[in-house]
């Protein structure tokens, strides 16, 4: 591996990895300390080597834990627990989310034009590679599932509800927070022909996440994912 790979792996590690980590040592520190440090070798060594897929895991677990601990159905939220999510607003969000994606796709188009007039070549996200060129049904399910169910789920529980919602916005005000969280966003994505994009959705989620929490988030996510792959079947 290259050091940028390294460094890669290093921040997916961190940001993915750490939040449900924290988030379940209620429930490790309740396991014969023995068990709590086999699990624990376990669930980070199953991170580095899976990244999305084992923290993937321990947060449906923490879902699960949470929703059998709500009084009333729907109301997985977190840090915004009294928003409840309605499915009339999975919907408007997702057509919200579609219509924003024209803008912000202009302005990206033209950051990619400043790049190229720079002499800064730009290359595409190696997934979005793999899913033009490949052949291999069984992969291509599996991505698909990978970035429109398992990513916005992961990448929300840490970047919107733990780093925005639970740790920044209490101690920096949640302007600030919307800010650095989105910045980590974009360098987890660790593609510069997206920065625009990926900066911009990260705010917008951040709002999202403030006015219909978690799953509000999520649904932002899972929307411009899921058109964004749709888009690449139709070319």
């Amino acid at each position: 591996m290259s050091w940028i790979e390294w460094v890669q792996l290093l921040l997916i590690i961190i940001v993915i990895g750490f939040p449900p980590y924290l988030a379940a040592l209620e429930i490790f520190r309740k396991l014969h300390p023995i068990i709590f440090i086999l699990v624990s070798i376990i669930y980070w060594v199953g991170t580095a080597y899976t990244q999305q897929i084992v923290p993937f895991l321990l947060i449906v677990i923490l879902l699960i834990k949470k929703q059998r601990e709500q009084k009333k159905y729907g109301q997985i939220n977190f840090y915004r627990e009294k928003k409840i999510f309605h499915i009339k607003d999975f919907f408007s969000i997702i057509l919200f989310t579609i219509l924003l994606r024209y803008p912000i796709g202009i302005l990206n188009a033209f950051y990619v034009y400043l790049l190229d007039i720079l002499g800064i070549s730009v290359q595409q996200q190696e997934i979005i590679d793999i899913f033009i060129n490949s052949k291999n049904i069984l992969l291509n399910v599996l991505l698909f599932l990978l970035v429109v169910i398992v990513a916005p789920i992961n990448e929300e529980f840490s970047l919107r509800h733990y780093f925005f919602g639970k740790t920044l916005s209490k101690r920096v005000g949640p302007v600030f927070a919307a800010l650095l969280s989105s910045v980590l966003f974009t360098l987890l994505h660790y593609n510069i022909a997206g920065i625009p994009t990926f900066f911009l959705l990260g705010l917008y989620a951040c709002y999202v996440y403030t006015q219909k929490g978690f799953w509000g988030a999520v649904t932002v996510h899972f929307a411009f994912n899921l058109s964004s792959i749709l888009f690449l079947f139709l070319l």
